[in-house]
């Protein structure tokens, strides 16, 4: 009978211990990898103490799709917040003979097919963010009604994006931010700062001033002003 208790006890500790990791990353069912998940993990989540984190590896693994399985210009929308253009051929002169006019309508319509196709795959890939969305996060953008119908519309990727790091990192005041903080003291401070196997010093570079910069778009600058041109100085 105290086996079968103490066994139960272990058990429940063991599963709330899960829930949260001494290095800051998440243990919850919902995250645990799915074999057959296309898009990789790829999540965006609200009302949780590491949401930060979580939509960081997102925003890098939605980046990585983009510009694996669909094209450059979505990966430069996803990581670089870059809108492609599209020029339009110069038109011929005065009476221009009839092989200029049928170069330039075949130039014109070689760009009209490339922005069409632009803008079939930023509709693609809003649609890919907001399945992605977990319920609580799509509660939160859909109150927002106005703004996010406007942003269907024109099939805003950026747009979307800006609205939804704007959720994760300022939304709920000084409790929220207080509560980030908790999550990124363990990340930035705890084992999740030490480099990964298999992960180059870049790489883990790259992840270290991510989170850098996290921390600062909630808690302000790192670096007292005064330091701020030492680097130039040097």
């Amino acid at each position: 009978m105290s086996a079968s208790v103490s066994s139960h006890t272990s058990f429940n500790s063991m599963r709330s211990a899960g829930n949260s990791m001494s290095d800051g990353s998440s243990n919850y069912r919902s995250d645990r990898a799915n074999p057959h998940d296309e898009f990789n993990g790829i999540k965006f989540v609200f009302g949780r103490p590491d949401q930060v984190p979580i939509y960081l590896q997102s925003m890098k693994k939605l980046g990585d799709y983009a510009g694996t399985k669909m094209n450059n210009n979505m990966y430069k929308l996803v990581k670089k917040k870059l809108e492609a253009t599209f020029p339009k051929p110069k038109a011929p002169g005065k009476d221009p003979a009839k092989h200029v006019v049928d170069e330039y309508r075949e130039l014109m319509k070689r760009e009209l097919d490339r922005e069409d196709k632009y803008n079939e795959d930023k509709a693609k890939l809003f649609r890919i963010i907001m399945t992605q969305c977990l319920p609580e996060m799509k509660d939160k953008l859909e109150a927002q009604s106005t703004e996010l119908e406007k942003l269907e519309d024109d099939n805003d990727v950026i747009g979307l994006l800006d609205m939804i790091k704007e959720l994760v990192y300022n939304a709920g005041g000084v409790r929220n931010k207080f509560v980030i903080m908790q999550s990124l003291n363990r990340t930035l401070y705890g084992r999740g700062n030490t480099q990964r196997p298999n992960e180059s010093i870049n790489e883990y570079g790259k992840r270290f001033l991510q989170q850098v910069e996290v921390v600062e778009a909630v808690w302000g600058k790192l670096v007292p002003p005064c330091h701020d041109n030492d680097n130039a100085k040097e």
